[in-house]
């Protein structure tokens, strides 16, 4: 039971921590070109792949920032899917495939740097 408490939490942290960064982000700073692509390339998959780190007691958070990071954007296109034809709403389309390609390969890169 506890494993799966750790991985919940280690799981919800993400979306959570996200929605409370892009709320005063939205607010305070806007959306153009560049603040989309520093919210949505830099900061989002920084986020992911620190909190489980600080939250769950495990070594391994790739299932715990990947669901986390799907969670986020599943919401984020609920959200505004009326906006699809967006630019911004693209930049976010294209930002899921890359961060989720991202942090899989870093944590991948990670595991081979410790094997050596």
């Amino acid at each position: 039971m506890w494993p799966l408490k750790e991985n919940i939490k280690g799981t919800l942290i993400v979306p959570m921590a996200l929605m409370a960064v892009l709320i005063p982000f939205s607010m305070l700073i806007g959306w153009n070109l560049l603040t989309a692509i520093l919210f949505w390339f830099l900061i989002v998959p920084a986020i992911a792949m620190y909190l489980p780190s600080k939250v769950s007691r495990y070594k391994s958070h790739l299932i715990e920032t990947l669901s986390g990071l799907i969670i986020f954007y599943a919401f984020m296109v609920f959200m505004i899917y009326d906006h699809f034809k967006t630019d911004l709403f693209q930049i976010m389309i294209v930002s899921c495939v890359v961060n989720l390609t991202l942090v899989s390969l870093i944590t991948w890169a990670g595991k081979k740097m410790q094997m050596q």
